[in-house]
Formats: C-alpha cells, structure tokens, sequence
C-alpha cells in the first residue's frame, strides 16, 4: 500500500425575546420541520439581540456586526451560508471562494490571538469543539465571541439561524436552511445497507469513521448502518477508531467508503485496499462496492455542505449505475 499522508487535523436553539413572545411552530412536511427546527422563539428588548451560542453562552448585540473574523472553516461556512461576510480567516478556510482572498490568521489549530485582536472585530465566530479554549483570551481582550458546531444537521441549520438573526438577515438564513431540508429529503434516507468509512495513515494503519462523527454522520443521514458503532474514538483522526484487519473482516461491511487525505499521486485507498490479501474475502471487494469519497467534503468541511457530502456519498453508492 502506498504511504499516505496524515492530515492534520465539526443551535443550540436561538431565544430573541420579543416583548410578546412569539412561538414560531412547525409544519407538518418534513420541509417545514427542518426550517421550524431552527427558527426559534424570539424576544427583543429594546434594540438588543440576544442569542445562546453552541457553548451555552449569552452573546448580545446592539447592533449587527460589521466586522467578523471566523476562524474555522464551519465558522466561516456558517457565516456565509447565513448572508454575511468575513474580513478575516483561518488558514483553511477556502470556501465559498470570496474567503480565498481575505487575509489569514494562521491554522484554526493555532491562530495568530495577536492578528485577530489587530484586526479589531465587532465579533469572532469559533468552532465550539475545538476552539473553546480561545474564548478566555479573545473576551479579555475586550472581543466578542460566539461558538457554532457542526455534529448534527440541526447542529447545522440553527447555527445558521443564530448567526442569520445576529446579523439581520433571517430571511438569507431561513432560504437556506430550507435548501438544506429539501436536497436532504429529495436524497432520502431508505438505504439499509451496512458501511465503513475508511482512512490511513502513513504507516498503513486503517481507521473507521464514528457514528459520532461528522463524517459517520454524513453516512447514516441516508439511512446506512456503520460497522464501526461503538467502538472508541483512537487514532490521529478526531471521530475515527483504529481497526484492525482482523476487525474490518468480522465487521464485512456491505460497502467500503474510502478517504485518501494526500493529493495525488499519492495512490487512492480504494485502490489499495484491495491488494491486502486477507480484504479478499469481504463482500464489499467481492461486490465491487468500494468508493473512494472527496476529502473535502467527508472531512475537512463540517458545516452547511453536508448536503453537498450527502449527495456525493448517494451517489457515489450507486454501484449498479457504474
């Protein structure tokens, strides 16, 4: 197998409170479900926003921002899908493209406090799993912060809504959520079958998606069952659990979803594996049921392109298309 390179390394609900507490209800469609889910109750005090953030905490606004650091990709994809704009980024963040050209502040793992800081933000959105420890240092230098996250599709679209409601544009944020609903169900969830989502390392050890990761999520919001339930987070990758070959045979999955970090040449997973004598049994190489997934989209962007990761992974597991 040839080496691969290891990568290093995802609504709560909003309450504005209006002086006479409007409810906003759900309607019976699962359309409707998914957009209600994530526009919340809401209560104004004067002109003061309010809003409860993915770690719990209190952010208040008089004002919608202007200027908005995001230092993560699912920040900074939150942001945009929500109608606003960032005036600084972290390294990885890419997309959409107008966050290509804005300065960076380094890797989301490590971010330049002091550039951030300079840049003198109205508000910095961070990713609430990984970038908690921030928080302390920014709000002590006089910044305001607000967590979003990325573990579930509501994770997803109430984010969406809180940052939409900061900025005053929940119609930007409710448009798109509904996107997200309607893509979701027109790619239904009705796919029995059972799945690992596999990566390497560099010295050929094989990982399995979680289901509680987002890349396991994005394999059973169609319905598939994951092979790898259960088992303890392990391994260089967050979410992933180290498996043997030994595991992976008495698992025999119905399908294999590959993920290969390192750009080519660097050979593809899916190629690989297959040349692993012992793999020769499963009933996903007998079947030629093996996809190699984008990296992209599976791993590195957790956040309103889970649609766009759904549908690359329905499709790409109709192997009777091919």
């Amino acid at each position: 197998m040839g080496n691969l390179l290891s990568v290093p390394r995802a609504f709560s609900w909003v309450v504005i409170l209006t002086l006479s507490m409007l409810l906003v209800g759900c309607s019976s469609d699962e359309e409707s479900t998914v957009s209600s889910n994530a526009t919340a109750a809401a209560v104004t005090q004067g002109t003061l926003i309010t809003v409860i953030d993915a770690l719990g905490q209190t952010v208040t606004f008089e004002e919608p921002p202007a200027k908005i650091a995001t230092l993560s990709p699912t920040a900074t994809e939150i942001l945009y899908a929500a109608g606003g704009s960032a005036i600084i980024r972290d390294r990885a963040s890419n997309f959409p493209v107008q966050a290509q050209s804005l300065p960076d502040v380094g890797s989301a793992y490590d971010p330049s406090i002091e550039a951030v800081v300079g840049a003198q933000p109205d508000l910095v959105i961070i990713e609430a799993l990984t970038q908690a420890r921030f928080v302390p240092i920014l709000q002590q230098s006089g910044l305001k912060v607000m967590a979003v996250k990325a573990e579930t599709v509501d994770d997803v679209t109430q984010h969406i809504m809180n940052v939409g409601i900061v900025l005053g544009k929940e119609s930007v944020a409710n448009e798109r959520i509904a996107e997200i609903g309607r893509r979701l169900e027109q790619v239904g969830n009705s796919d029995s079958r059972t799945f690992l989502i596999l990566i390497s390392d560099q010295d050929r050890n094989l990982y399995a998606a979680r289901s509680e990761s987002y890349t396991g999520l994005i394999a059973t919001t169609l319905g598939l069952t994951n092979k790898a339930e259960g088992l303890p987070d392990s391994g260089p990758y967050p979410g992933f659990s180290t498996m043997s070959i030994e595991a992976i045979l008495m698992a025999n999955p119905d399908v294999i979803v590959t993920i290969t970090p390192a750009p080519e040449p660097v050979p593809r997973l899916s190629d690989t594996i297959t040349r692993i004598p012992p793999f020769a049994a499963l009933t996903a190489v007998q079947t030629r049921s093996i996809f190699e997934a984008d990296v992209t989209l599976l791993l590195q962007a957790p956040g309103p392109r889970i649609v766009e990761a759904v549908e690359s992974l329905a499709q790409g597991l109709k192997f009777d298309d091919r």
